[in-house]
């Protein structure tokens, strides 16, 4: 894994946590995941789109901690109404989470509602899992058969709220920028969802919350976060 040095809640210093693009994990030793600044969320949330356009490792079945080299154990959780999962350390050395999992966990992505789903399933017949990569036919199956993921869609509004941390005194020009987000991410996952002609043709599956990243992170990346 390679390490990132990204932002802490002021006054702390940055927190460095570890990070592999290919098998779509996050390693954070402990506290760090909630000491994450926005900026900091919201910089690894553009790592995770870069990721997704690249090469993926099939996911081991078990893990053991990078800190003392014992069995990590699965774990379920819950933010607010969001369940998300991840490997812990039984001595709370810190935690492993699946790239999809930390997004669930920041509130970012959420599961389609049953008329989503209904229109995915009368449009297209297979998607990719973002969690590992395996398809997924929706016409059988609510999950990956692989690793469980749930399917799972950007959510706009989770992502649009994650802006308001980083500009308190513009809450105008902010307010703005994250209806710009909002809309943004909405048309490019309908486009994901209704291009029939590249569906028919058939020359690639549609991962759905990678479309979702990638259009959150060309959006960052021009109007706001460089500024």
């Amino acid at each position: 894994m390679t390490p990132r040095a990204v932002q802490a809640h002021d006054p702390a210093p940055p927190v460095e946590i570890e990070a592999c693009a290919a098998c779509n994990l996050f390693w954070f030793d402990r506290y760090e995941n909630v000491r994450l600044a926005p900026h900091a969320v919201l910089d690894l949330f553009k790592y995770i789109s870069a990721a997704a356009a690249g090469p993926r490792t099939a996911l081991a079945s078990n893990f053991k901690c990078p800190r003392c080299s014992v069995a990590l154990a699965f774990s379920h959780d819950l933010q607010r109404t969001t369940r998300f999962t991840y490997w812990r350390c039984p001595r709370d050395q810190g935690q492993l989470i699946t790239f999809q999992q930390f997004l669930r966990a920041k509130n970012f992505v959420r599961t389609p509602s049953p008329e989503e789903l209904a229109r995915l399933r009368d449009t297209v017949r297979q998607i990719s899992c973002s969690q590992c990569g395996a398809p997924i036919d929706l016409a059988a199956d609510p999950a990956c058969a692989h690793c469980g993921a749930p399917i799972a869609l950007i959510d706009p509004e989770g992502v649009a709220k994650a802006l308001q941390g980083l500009a308190p005194g513009r809450s105008g020009a902010a307010a703005a920028e994250r209806e710009s987000l909002r809309v943004a991410l909405t048309d490019a996952q309908i486009k994901a969802i209704f291009d029939l002609e590249r569906m028919r043709e058939g020359e690639r599956e549609h991962d759905l919350l990678a479309v979702g990243l990638a259009a959150a992170a060309v959006w960052l990346a021009t109007q706001f976060v460089s500024r």
